[in-house]
């Protein structure tokens, strides 16, 4: 049966990217809600969570906050949102915190109830925008969000063990991945990841680049120097995945498709829904009547949609088991799978980059063993 141990709680549905200001997310039911999750809400949430993970023996589950500007709910709403989990969580379950922010308004304030509370940070980097000029910085060839890096510093100055939990960069082609990931090792990160835009999938292809496979031209030179590197602690999740797909490792990852989903989002009015991407590119398998006031957590699993969503997981396309990369990609990210006419049973809108991207790590893994044998 599908199972969830990761739980993300739009807690602000809130838009300030520069091209469009401060204000409502686009789209008609993002413009239905509320700005912040109501404390009843969330006490909901806590309850549906919980009483998922007790009757489902759950070992362990991560609490995500997340949602653009999330400090815009406020200290006291955070506070009262770890103390409903707490209270409510299972004994038996291991329960986590973390927040994703882009870095905006997390001064030292907030990093000091961070640290109060048991909530780590992940700062994501998005440069995917044309106002670059008035909030992003040159790093060695690579635009970086000033937010964000302000917010890398400060908590690297912090010094609460744990509190930084790492950096998620969105793959903009445009950039130098290599020089990016050069100035996080310069700051000393040694936890971040690299992921293909989430929304991208064959009604909406990415566009504006002449490379047939542009994220693989992105991400081979960061997996060279990281390969290269050889640092035992740095670790970029993707590449760790690649990796232990590649020797038949179970993978729980999202950007790779061999295993289910293993996320349940919580939209800011309560909603139930697996991961939201698959509603913003239009597989609409978000399911909006389903709401933690008045549902079990384990109802979204029964949805059709969600069923044809979980059997597009499950079952690639014919080109996907034709394809002897399949056990090491799986499909690849399962929304980027979706198209109008043909559902889910298509590959990836990026086969291209991750095959490209898988056999050169193939080659770099079999060079290293012939090298040393």
């Amino acid at each position: 049966m599908y199972q969830a141990n990761a739980f993300v709680l739009k807690t602000a549905a809130f838009n300030s990217r520069p091209d469009h200001g401060p204000g409502f997310q686009t789209g008609e039911d993002l413009e239905r809600q509320p700005l912040v999750m109501e404390r009843a809400v969330v006490d909901a949430a806590a309850r549906a969570i919980a009483g998922y993970c007790a009757r489902f023996h759950q070992p362990k589950a991560l609490i995500v906050f997340a949602g653009d500007e999330s400090p815009f709910a406020g200290p006291d709403w955070f506070r009262h949102a770890v103390q409903a989990f707490r209270g409510q969580m299972p004994s038996g379950c291991a329960t986590t915190f973390t927040l994703q922010s882009n870095g905006k308004f997390l001064d030292n304030r907030w990093l000091d109830l961070c640290a109060e509370l048991g909530i780590s940070l992940t700062i994501t980097l998005d440069s995917r925008t044309p106002a670059r000029e008035n909030g992003f910085a040159t790093t060695g060839g690579a635009d970086a969000s000033l937010d964000a890096l302000a917010a890398i510093e400060r908590i690297r100055r912090h010094g609460e063990m744990g509190l930084f939990a790492g950096v998620l960069c969105v793959v903009n082609p445009s950039d130098d991945g290599a020089a990016l990931y050069g100035h996080f090792r310069s700051l000393g990160i040694t936890t971040m990841d690299f992921v293909m835009p989430a929304e991208a999938n064959w009604d909406h292809p990415p566009a504006g680049f002449t490379s047939p496979t542009p994220y693989a031209d992105y991400l081979i030179p960061v997996f060279d120097q990281w390969w290269n590197e050889n640092h035992p602690d740095v670790r970029i999740a993707f590449f760790d995945s690649l990796l232990r797909s590649m020797v038949g490792s179970r993978v729980h990852s999202d950007s790779l498709g061999a295993d289910p989903l293993t996320t349940v989002v919580v939209g800011c009015n309560g909603s139930i829904e697996p991961v939201d991407s698959l509603r913003r590119n239009g597989a609409e398998a978000g399911q909006p009547e389903l709401n933690v006031v008045s549902h079990s957590i384990e109802c979204i699993f029964q949805q059709p949609t969600f069923q044809k969503a979980l059997a597009g997981q499950e079952s690639l396309c014919q080109t996907c088991r034709k394809c002897e990369i399949r056990d090491v990609c799986g499909g690849g990210y399962l929304p980027s799978r979706f198209s109008q006419w043909n559902g889910f049973d298509n590959p990836s809108i990026y086969c291209a980059d991750l095959s490209k991207l898988v056999r050169h790590v193939v080659d770099s893994c079999t060079h290293q063993l012939t090298a040393t044998a």
